[in-house]
């Protein structure tokens, strides 16, 4: 085999060729072309519009709850004397039942020593009316 090299072998042109001063004018035109940015402005005055529309939607919504609450709540106020008669005519519970449900500690509670004289006791019967009422019924 014939030693080979390949700096004195002629070479093969490519085909390719660049302009002349190409690459001395590359980045002048890649500037150009480029869009210019320009710096992002901030103004104040918007800043002080967020914090105005933050501190109005506070007070609109402090302002409407407490209307929205007063004018659309549905809890009525109920007097004790219609409670109890609404217990005691529509409830299906038996005294039994309430017995057995309370333990000892409840019915302790539940213990009340009035102290009323017996004279006090037969001054109030004989006054009362519906007393044959109640005893018959």
């Amino acid at each position: 085999m014939k030693t080979f090299k390949l700096e004195n072998e002629p070479k093969i042109k490519t085909g390719f060729t660049t302009p002349e001063n190409y690459f001395e004018d590359f980045s002048a035109k890649m500037m150009q072309q480029l869009p210019k940015k320009e710096p992002k402005i901030i103004s104040l005055f918007a800043r002080k519009k967020t914090w105005l529309y933050t501190a109005a939607a506070i007070v609109i919504m402090a302002l409407t709850i407490p209307v929205y609450n007063y004018f659309y709540s549905n809890s009525a106020e109920i007097d004790d004397v219609t409670l109890e008669n609404y217990i005691t005519y529509h409830s299906t519970v038996s005294d039994e039942d309430i017995v057995n449900l309370l333990d000892e500690k409840d019915i302790q509670k539940m213990n009340i020593d009035f102290n009323i004289e017996e004279k006090t006791i037969e001054n109030e019967l004989s006054t009362n009316k519906n007393l044959e009422q109640y005893i018959l019924n």
